[in-house]
């Protein structure tokens, strides 16, 4: 019962405020009457009655300002004042309410937006169902970090496997999409049944495959294949595509959410270790196996039985055991990008400390225009907590108008990044601004408006009202040393941030001057996939090989042309192992090496020198002996001192005698050690081998003229093979996608840097020019007696920089320790650069010295009689 009392009290004080106010104000004043009356019948005169009774009474509005403290609901009330004329005096300023909201809105949308991604890639993780329990396994090799499971790997370890409640495994391939329009290559999954249970994912429409149907011809589309090919309709179910000249029945949609093997993948068929593909290929590695762990498994249980079946479901037979371990499916498919997203919103929290002390700068100098007002309020009966509570709201109302701004900015910054960049990093696909973001807005902006707010308020509420109501308004020293301790704080994170910039910025330089090992311009790429219905066999494939060179080859422009099976920078290749006839029966005598199918004239067409011996040729057929071309980095490891000519290597049954050394080359990352590899002509690849690994052809063309024979190309191999999909490219082209990660953030933390630069400038500009005008009246009576301008110039200039070299001097000290955090990132460049550590302390003192330049010459065209006059 006495909590609906209370609540009706409260509601009457919220609602009722003005009349009880009224009343207060009558009963106030009716108490001075009596309180008046008494005095005067005791003999006082009227005048000085009422003069008596006020001043026992303490004042009238103090005593109302006691009375409304102690009602129900007055916090609430209070609160609500202070948010109304906070309004009323942020609107009449309007330059400096519009400068702090920008602010806060680029320091707080940057931060919002950085979270939203690291949300998305390192916090959230895969969008599955309990996906830290959804782990993959490898096995690991001298040459390899990462190599994918046989058929009899994954079968063995099925068997065997006590911590996985399901095991599944996916097998990339391409499928050619015919019907509707001109025919296209889209990447497909050939997956079991189990993949579904494992993921605990279900299709939006439809359903997934089951296991009656391992080898059946039905198809589940992704959510972007659905709506590209079929508009996005519902009753599509049921109906047939064709992949690879076979009708598929389409029985179920994925959700848009559903990222497994990436945005690539368009579409998952069924498959069974006892299809002929698979069972004609036991022991080829080429199957990357995903489980989920059983319900209370640990991580260290799973790493104790990956090491215990090791040895039993290795296949090597007699070579050395490989070695077998686990990744979780977020290091799998985001762990490179952790640290790099951990490293940008740190850089852009420190661009929201530097917008912090901008906007406490600003505040600060208001403060010091606004004592007058602060001192009146504090004379006619203000408290210290209430006047502190006023500016924290007007500081609060800040952060908040400009938190909305930031949120606006982080969308549009999220929609940017996505439209430019998500072909390219397809993990922002998933980034959104969910209610996650919004309530990180809301106390990034409840930070920032404490930040910036706390201190101002408390410094200004601790004046003295007599000395500001007899005009004395000039900040004090202790204010002063506040502002250059800000501006020195700005100056030093912006120091850590440009040196992290610069650093970034060197070894993007770097990577993208790093020789690849070829010539990639002017280098035209096409690739064209030979389906297995319409070449069935390898002399079917054969055929089509060398008529399609041959018709390449006569192009008009073609200068060059060549043709491999795994192009660098393609986004496939094929490591096998292989056998050195020299070092038959050593212990370590397991290998593996990038094994390139390729015709004559590919190592010219790409510039790929031969450095021994020969290229080549037209005699390299089928029915002649083997012979292959190591690169360099195979010939130096196992004959340093000697040539390797007529050495022989094998990685099928035949042996192959080597012919040439070619130079070695990047394949898919410009930061990568060149791998071991060998090259043999196309034509004399088993017909086993070809099957699996020689469908997918890549054309290279040399030519002056790159746009004409792209179009010529395309045009050329279509006419060849009508129902075949060609894809065309160029070198440079795949090497810009290559370093699209490197980019991305070095692009990222040089705007975040950018920012940060132009707000410490800023800083220094408002600092100094408010220093110069409270000093007015003494630069003019040093210029009175005789001081020149240089002098004035040479007065603030050099405060300017020792603020600036005392800032910088601190940021080098923390971007020293700071910088090793980016060592994972840098290529070419050391994490304590001597350049970067030298040109950006040196640029960001002359940016100060530019900055403090204005309010120096300001202060140098001063007029001595009318500073003197100033206050």
């Amino acid at each position: 019962m006495r909590f609906f009392s209370v609540l009706a009290i409260l509601w009457r004080n919220l609602s009722q405020r003005r009349r009880l106010e009224r009343d207060l104000t009558d009963e106030v004043h009716s108490y001075l009457q009596l309180a008046a009356d008494a005095k005067v019948k005791s003999g006082m005169e009227e005048a000085a009655a009422r003069r008596e009774a006020a001043v026992d009474l303490g004042g009238a509005e103090q005593v109302k300002e006691r009375v409304r403290e102690v009602r129900a609901g007055h916090f609430l009330a209070e609160r609500a004042q202070d948010l109304r004329y906070a309004w009323r005096s942020l609107r009449k300023a309007p330059v400096y309410s519009l400068t702090v909201v920008l602010v806060l809105a680029l320091g707080i949308g940057s931060t919002v937006l950085m979270f939203a991604l690291v949300d998305c890639v390192v916090l959230k993780g895969p969008p599955f169902p309990q996906a830290n329990r959804i782990f993959t396994l490898w096995q690991r090799i001298p040459e390899e970090p990462r190599v994918s499971f046989s058929p009899n790997e994954f079968a063995a370890w099925k068997e065997r496997t006590q911590v996985f409640e399901n095991l599944a495994f996916v097998a990339g391939t391409g499928f050619t999409l015919t019907g509707g329009g001109e025919p296209e290559l889209v990447v497909g999954r050939i997956a079991p049944p189990s993949l579904f249970p494992v993921l605990r994912t279900q299709p939006a429409l439809g359903r997934a495959f089951t296991e009656p149907e391992s080898n059946a011809h039905v198809v589940v589309l992704s959510d972007a294949l659905w709506r590209e090919k079929f508009s996005a309709r519902a009753d599509c179910l049921g109906e047939a595509v064709t992949l690879n000249g076979e009708p598929y029945t389409v029985i179920g949609v994925l959700p848009p959410s559903f990222n497994f093997e990436g945005p690539d993948a368009k579409l998952f068929v069924p498959g069974s270790l006892s299809s002929p593909f698979f069972a004609a290929h036991p022991d080829a590695h080429f199957l990357r196996v995903t489980g989920r762990l059983k319900p209370g498994v640990t991580r260290a249980q799973l790493d104790e039985e990956v090491n215990r079946l090791a040895p039993q479901v290795d296949d090597t037979k007699g070579g050395p055991t490989r070695r077998y371990f686990a990744l979780s499916l977020a290091e799998l498919t985001t762990g490179e990008l952790h640290t790099p997203m951990l490293v940008l919103l740190s850089a852009v929290a420190f661009l929201l400390l530097i917008a912090c002390a901008n906007v406490a700068n600003l505040t600060l100098a208001r403060i010091s225009a606004r004592q007058n007002e602060i001192s009146i309020r504090a004379a006619l009966g203000a408290s210290r907590p209430r006047l502190v509570a006023q500016l924290l709201t007007e500081s609060a109302l800040l952060a908040f108008i400009g938190g909305i701004a930031g949120a606006a900015i982080a969308f549009w910054g999220l929609d940017l990044l996505r439209k430019f960049l998500v072909q390219n990093l397809p993990e922002l696909a998933r980034a959104q601004i969910d209610g996650r973001a919004l309530l990180f807005a809301v106390a990034v902006s409840t930070a920032a408006g404490m930040l910036f707010g706390l201190g101002p308020a408390f410094s200004s509420s601790r004046a003295r009202w007599q000395s500001a109501l007899q005009g004395a308004t000039r900040s004090t020293s202790a204010s002063n040393r506040t502002r250059q301790a800000l501006v020195f704080s700005e100056i030093a994170i912006a120091a850590v941030l440009l040196i992290g910039c610069a650093l970034m910025i060197r070894s993007f330089i770097s990577l993208i001057h790093v020789d690849p090992g070829f010539r990639p311009a002017n280098v035209v790429t096409a690739e064209m996939v030979m389906t297995k219905e319409r070449y069935a066999e390898g002399p079917a494939m054969l055929r089509f090989y060398r008529d399609s060179l041959e018709t390449v080859r006569k192009l008009p422009g073609a200068e060059k042309v060549g043709l491999v099976t795994h192009l660098p920078f393609g986004g496939n290749n094929w490591g096998n192992g292989f056998d050195v006839e020299d070092n038959m029966g050593k212990a370590d005598a397991d290998y593996s090496a990038q094994i390139r199918p390729v015709s004559p004239g590919y190592f010219g067409a790409m510039g790929i020198p031969v450095r021994e011996e020969r290229d080549f040729d037209e005699n390299n057929r089928e029915n002649s002996p083997g012979v292959a071309i190591v690169n360099e980095t195979l010939a130096k490891r196992f004959w340093p001192n000697q040539s390797p000519i007529g050495k022989r290597i094998r990685y099928d049954k035949e042996w192959l005698s080597i012919i040439g050394v070619a130079g070695n080359i990047k394949e898919a990352r410009l930061d990568a050690d060149s791998d071991m590899e060998i090259y043999v002509p196309y034509p004399q690849v088993s017909a086993a081998v070809l099957q699996f690994v020689g469908r997918d052809l890549n054309y290279v063309v040399s030519s002056s003229s790159p746009g004409a024979i792209a179009t010529e190309l395309r045009n050329a191999l279509h006419a060849l093979d009508p129902h075949g999909v060609v894809k065309v490219n160029t070198m440079e082209a795949l090497i810009r996608e290559s370093i699209a990660q490197p980019r991305f953030r070095t692009w990222l933390i040089g705007i975040f840097a950018g920012f940060a630069l132009t707000l410490a400038c800023l800083g220094i500009y408002g600092v100094i020019a408010y220093l110069v005008t409270q000093r007015y009246k003494e630069i003019g009576i040093r210029l009175a007696l005789g001081a020149t301008r240089a002098n004035i110039f040479q007065l603030i200039l050099g405060r300017t920089f020792k603020l600036a070299t005392l800032g910088v001097a601190a940021g080098l000290a923390g971007a020293f320790f700071l910088t090793r955090f980016l060592s994972s990132l840098l290529y070419g460049v050391t994490v304590h650069d001597p350049l970067s550590f030298l040109l950006v302390p040196l640029g960001l003192t002359l940016v100060a010295l530019l900055a403090g330049y204005f309010p120096a010459h300001r202060a140098a065209a001063v007029d001595p009689v009318k500073s003197l006059r100033y206050e």
